[in-house]
């Protein structure tokens, strides 16, 4: 492996540290798994919607396409 630095901002790294420490995993080990699967879906020309959703906690309610689009797009 190579080492690189990245600079992120000490919100996003509070998140990130926070999700390492539920998950009993180094935040690096975190970052490379984006990376890779980063790679994965732009070298493959995936589409988001072929992305598994991260869990963020129990759903409320469930949510159909059009809902989901109508949240994301809302200005």
């Amino acid at each position: 492996m190579r080492p690189i630095s990245v600079h992120v901002d000490d919100e996003d790294y509070r998140h990130l540290k926070a999700l390492a420490d539920r998950s009993g995993r180094p935040v690096a080990e975190l970052i490379r798994d984006a990376m890779a699967e980063y790679l994965a879906h732009r070298e493959g020309g995936g589409s988001l919607l072929e992305i598994e959703p991260h869990s963020s906690g129990a759903l409320l309610r469930p949510w159909n396409r059009e809902e989901l689009f109508d949240e994301m797009l809302d200005p």
